[in-house]
């Protein structure tokens, strides 16, 4: 977990941020990176781990995490280390059986080229970020347990009874099971989704022989399954099926069985998978408010919990990181000195109102999307009628694959006054 967390009280006219988060992930780096930048600002990250890891294999790295990331690192090293189609396709998506090309997703023409959607393995885009932090701005092995806010500012508890000094802003980025999301809302409750998520990353060389290999990043779909297949980058590739909970326990054996009838480039690709790790699908409500007390503002997963959105997930949290960024900034006012010129409550209304109609748009979509896979399974036994309604159903997202955050802080800025 990591709270961020802004505190002037040890240190008179900078804003301090304690960051707290279960594990340092991409979108926390990139948060903790961007927030850094800020003039007369103090970052303190609070990580439960005792070392630096990372869960998961693979990322997609849409327009809009691209664009914030290029604001913080340079195009050229993250070309580097990532996968684009040769043909600017986003996705391929696919009969399950057959293979055959059902929809093509394309980054749109204005694009430029270092911004097209992309593929990568976590770890080193994660090395990336770290690499550009600023030195000793973590300390591990810290469990925060809970906030406590008042007119002054705001303490981090931890597990072992003590607190921290007095903050101005705390950074909720502790994850998809937020415990300061649960203080706040404690009937939200994350909860598995009925789906099972196996991810496995391996160099390409061990599937050379397969001559049916696609150069692109193709999805196998079939109501409410699918299998992800692309490269990432650094000569790696991906093998990911998402699967209903099985009625036996799960293992490579298994999956292996499942999708024998799909298309047999599936079955010859896991079966040169030597082990693969599973993760099940959770997802809970979604914040409509996104900041508390004037002192709490929540970004990624502890926002928007869901496991799985479109392959998304980093892009929004980049999104939120840059928004917060430039909220804090836009609303600085110089002479206040006693918060080195923040504005948090100012700050924090065009936060909210950058991020969180954005983000009830994906949840909106998210559940009409949800309407839609049962209206193909209504076809499934026609195998014509579902491909004609999958067809039919394919709606762009480009709205959110390409989303301009910056345009959206201004909007915000705008709109509130400042």
């Amino acid at each position: 977990m990591v709270d961020l967390v802004v505190n002037n009280s040890t240190n008179p006219g900078k804003l301090r941020i304690a960051y707290h988060r279960r594990n340092w992930s991409r979108r926390k780096r990139a948060a903790l990176l961007a927030l850094s930048r800020l003039q007369d600002v103090e970052v303190v990250g609070f990580e439960k781990s005792p070392v630096p890891r990372e869960a998961g294999a693979w990322i997609s790295l849409t327009v809009t995490g691209q664009l914030v990331l290029t604001k913080l690192i340079s195009p050229a090293k993250i070309n580097e280390i990532v996968y684009r189609p040769p043909d600017r396709a986003v996705y391929v998506t696919r009969h399950w059986r057959t293979g055959e090309d059902l929809v093509r997703q394309y980054s749109s023409e204005h694009i430029k080229e270092d911004f097209i959607q992309a593929r990568t393995h976590r770890w080193p885009l994660l090395k990336l970020l770290t690499d550009h932090h600023p030195k000793g701005a973590v300390q591990y092995g810290k469990q925060v347990t809970g906030v406590k806010t008042s007119e002054v500012g705001a303490k981090l508890k931890f597990a072992n009874g003590g607190t921290t000094s007095e903050f101005d802003l705390v950074v909720a980025a502790d994850g998809i099971y937020s415990g300061i999301r649960r203080q706040y809302w404690p009937d939200h409750q994350v909860q598995f989704k009925g789906a099972v998520a196996y991810r496995n990353v391996f160099h390409k060389s061990r599937v050379a022989h397969i001559k049916e290999l696609h150069d692109d990043s193709s999805s196998w779909r079939r109501d409410g399954e699918v299998v992800f297949l692309s490269e990432l980058g650094l000569d790696q590739l991906r093998c990911d099926p998402e699967v209903g909970a099985l009625d036996k326990p799960e293992g490579l054996d298994r999956l292996r069985d499942h999708y024998k009838d799909w298309d047999p480039v599936i079955s010859k690709v896991l079966d040169t998978v030597e082990d693969i790790q599973a993760y099940p699908l959770d997802s809970g409500p979604w914040l409509l408010e996104l900041t508390r007390d004037d002192r709490v503002v929540f970004i990624g997963d502890a926002s928007h919990p869901t496991a799985g959105a479109y392959g998304a997930g980093a892009a929004m949290g980049f999104g939120d990181a840059w928004a917060l960024y430039r909220s804090l900034e836009l609303t600085r006012r110089r002479c206040r000195r006693e918060t080195a010129g923040y504005d948090l409550h100012k700050a924090l209304q065009v936060f909210q109102q950058t991020r969180a109609p954005f983000l009830l748009r994906v949840e909106q979509q998210m559940a009409i999307d949800r309407a839609t896979a049962k209206y193909l399974a209504e076809a499934a036994r026609n195998e014509d009628e579902w491909k004609r309604r999958f067809k039919e159903s394919g709606a762009s997202i480009r709205w959110l694959q390409e989303h301009d955050v910056e345009l959206e802080v201004l909007k915000a800025v705008s709109t509130v006054g400042v």
